[in-house]
């Protein structure tokens, strides 16, 4: 059964095109505007051939898992005839065109092939079919066909098996969801679940089009809750001790690139244009009120709300396909999320002035993002962001790792991380199906470090030394590699050259405004990330012990997202300035958190997430940064330090892992100490604004990376046994 790949791969063919064509606000390659819209139908029909022959609720905790995703990506028209054709060993595929020309060239590729796509197209040319006439008895058909084309072409196949599976589909079984069709963006993702999941919503009479901005966000919450409903369907499965639950929150807010004003200002447009693209950016809502008295009026502001509605539209199908293979909700944000710009640059600068702020004034600049962050959230979205378990995926620009979930950050009171909106070409390759990958905890001894300073810099060998000297590290025996590139070609070099599962870049981060790209400094050398592309070759984790690596202040050319364009999975990097002193600290707390809570959770026959690493690396950060701080500023009795420490480190971890582990480490500090509440608060938001956990942002697909060995494949395998 192992000679042949399972999944139905669904490929978007798309015209190839200049990099400087693509749309002016988010950055779409032109040809995904058109094809786009048959996303939304795909989660309609398997992913696999094994998945109609599954009970639905093993088909739902199997998306959970990370399992049950489809496989679809756009692909240019010169790359799929060159080198996507089906083969015996991957022979499910489904080809879609929008455009008469791209249908032309499918067509004469398909018939000179051995194993033959579906082709599936807007016209009907060459024996494609219309969108209308695919049914999953239609797909059926094709993938008994596929098989049988397989084994002509290697007769050495057994597809026994497999005709056996694709003879098993059942057809849906669809139920009315009980909820309102809204034939809206806001709503589409949790849509597409529910219809995944043999929920249909009825009517027409929920449709949101200029309605009040509580309609959207009920229609918005009303689905998301639905989609929460189903995982009561698929709790506690064996399936989750090798690959634990994805995320099962999305909080989509789509933003415009930075340089997207100067763009349109370039462009010379009328001047309705540009008061359309004002109204984009002031924009607030779920809608855009601007009024217009004529035909002309509205053919000259047409195009731009056209344009940006069709990137929207993108992002939304997109999302929607993410979604569904995860069995997500997905909580769409309002427009003002994306105007919190002014006090996060102010934060930023006065973070950026100070090594050692003053907690005072840091915490009441940081509490002004986050009241701002605040005011943006309808307190229906605050309650379902405190009803998700598994984590959340963030997919936008705003710093919503800063958004108070209680007394905490977002970005600490869960399990987070994020993909950007921009470029929207680097956000279709993140939103594509990322499988599993395992790593053994053990691995993550053999770590790289690149140190990359100039001669005679005072922090230049931090890293390296608490990785040595730190308590733990020696018994965790760790043996990796550093290496000191001195030129860019060294540094690839290095990086190519290593076989191991995570980079540590051990460097100068910097993201000036002018020019709005970062880089990082090699060989006293500025290096921007995006242009080695092609090149480089990152393992599946980076983490950036740099400043500004990922600054929510700039554009999206940062160099988190060049590691990421280069083939990284998982990227931690920073938002802000970081101190080389704390930030080697937390590097060995992460690292020995990977070594040894992995090999514990292991031997427990558990897989962890990477996100849960880190997750649990930042509030063990902070809740070491609080009681040594208030032991260091005589609120805490020292003698009490180490054990109120030992206490919130055994609320944070498994088996406990308690949400409630903040308000427990408050109450163990006031007993203490006998100092009030408002002493506590005090103390705590300074210590809070001035960490440098808030600094950090997980960037990419961490979740997919999970840390198990066969210790946990064993129990998996015998658990199921179990239960069958």
């Amino acid at each position: 059964m192992a000679d042949m790949i399972e999944e139905i791969f669904y490929i978007l063919a798309i015209p190839s095109w200049e990099p400087i064509r693509v749309s002016p606000f988010q950055g779409f390659a032109p040809g995904l505007f058109h094809i786009a819209p048959y996303l939304v139908s795909v989660p309609a029909f398997p992913s696999d051939i094994s998945e109609l022959a599954m009970d639905p609720a093993d088909r739902l905790a199997r998306r959970r898992a990370g399992q049950g995703a489809w496989h679809w990506s756009p692909v240019t028209i010169e790359n799929l005839l060159d080198h996507g054709q089906p083969t015996p060993s991957r022979p499910f595929m489904v080809v879609i065109t929008s455009e008469p020309e791209m249908a032309r060239r499918v067509a004469t590729w398909r018939r000179g092939l051995r194993v033959r796509p579906l082709h599936l197209s807007a016209h009907r040319i060459g024996g494609a079919i219309r969108p209308h006439e695919l049914t999953v008895e239609r797909l059926q058909q094709h993938c008994r066909t596929a098989l049988r084309q397989a084994k002509e072409a290697n007769r050495w196949l057994d597809i026994t098996e497999r005709l056996s599976m694709i003879d098993a589909w059942r057809p849906w079984e669809m139920k009315p969801s009980g909820l309102h069709h809204h034939s809206h963006n806001v709503t589409l993702p949790n849509e597409m679940v529910l219809r995944s999941a043999g929920f249909i919503t009825e009517g027409e009479d929920g449709r949101l089009e200029g309605s009040p901005e509580q309609d959207y966000v009920d229609g918005i919450t009303e689905s998301a809750s639905a989609v929460f409903s189903l995982h009561e369907q698929a709790n506690d499965r064996p399936i989750y001790l090798l690959n634990p639950p994805r995320p099962d929150l999305i909080l989509l807010a789509p933003s415009m690139h930075v340089q997207a004003a100067e763009l349109i200002g370039r462009a010379q447009l009328p001047k309705l244009s540009m008061r359309a693209f004002r109204a984009l950016k002031r924009q607030r809502g779920y809608t855009i009120q601007l009024p217009v008295q004529d035909e002309q009026s509205i053919n000259e502001i047409g195009p731009i709300f056209g344009l940006r509605g069709g990137e929207l539209r993108i992002t939304t199908y997109a999302v929607g396909v993410r979604a569904t293979s995860t069995a997500a909700a997905t909580i769409r944000l309002p427009a003002l999320i994306n105007r919190s710009a002014g006090v996060v640059g102010q934060l930023a600068r006065f973070l950026r002035h100070h090594e050692n702020p003053p907690p005072i004034k840091t915490a009441r600049v940081f509490r002004a993002v986050q009241n701002a962050l605040s005011e943006t959230m309808p307190p229906d979205y605050m309650d379902l962001l405190r009803q998700s378990n598994t984590g959340i995926k963030i997919i936008g620009e705003a710093p919503l790792e800063w958004l108070p979930l209680g007394d905490l950050p977002l970005g600490i009171a869960r399990d987070v991380s994020r993909i950007g909106t921009t470029p929207g070409n680097l956000l279709i390759e993140q939103l594509r199906h990322v499988p599993p990958l395992y790593i053994p905890a053990d691995e993550f001894k053999k770590y790289l470090v690149v140190s990359m300073f100039e001669e005679g810099d005072g922090i230049a060998h931090h890293v390296r030394r608490a990785l040595e000297v730190l308590p733990g590290a020696a018994e965790a025996k760790l043996t990796g590699i550093s290496a000191a590139p001195k030129s860019t070609d060294e540094f690839v070099s290095v990086v190519n050259g290593y076989s191991g599962p995570i980079l540590i870049v051990d460097s100068h981060g910097t993201h000036a405004d002018n020019p709005d790209v970062g880089g990082l400094n090699i060989g006293g050398k500025f290096v921007d990330v995006w242009g080695l592309a092609g090149h480089l070759r990152p393992p599946p984790i980076v983490i950036l012990s740099a400043c500004d690596t990922h600054p929510f202040d700039r554009s999206h050319a940062t160099v988190a997202n060049g590691f990421l364009r280069c083939g990284a999975i998982a990227v931690l990097g920073t938002v802000l300035p970081i101190r080389s002193r704390d930030a080697a600290i937390f590097l060995v707390r992460l690292m020995l958190r990977a070594i040894s809570f992995g090999n514990a959770m292991n031997a427990n026959g558990r897989s962890v997430a990477w996100t849960n690493i880190v997750g649990g690396a930042l509030r063990m950060q902070l809740a070491s940064d609080i009681v040594r701080s208030l032991g260091a500023q005589g609120l805490l009795p020292k003698e009490h330090v180490a054990d109120i420490h030992r206490a919130a480190n055994y609320d944070i971890n498994p088996p406990n892992e308690r949400t409630d582990w903040l308000p427990r480490l408050k109450e163990r500090c006031i007993e203490t100490r006998g100092f009030n509440q408002s002493q506590w608060t005090a103390a705590y938001t300074g210590i809070l604004a001035g960490s440098d956990v808030i600094r950090y942002v997980n960037i990419g697909n961490p979740e997919a990376i999970l840390i198990s060995d066969e210790r946990v494949l064993k129990r998996t395998m015998h658990d199921a046994q179990m239960q069958a």
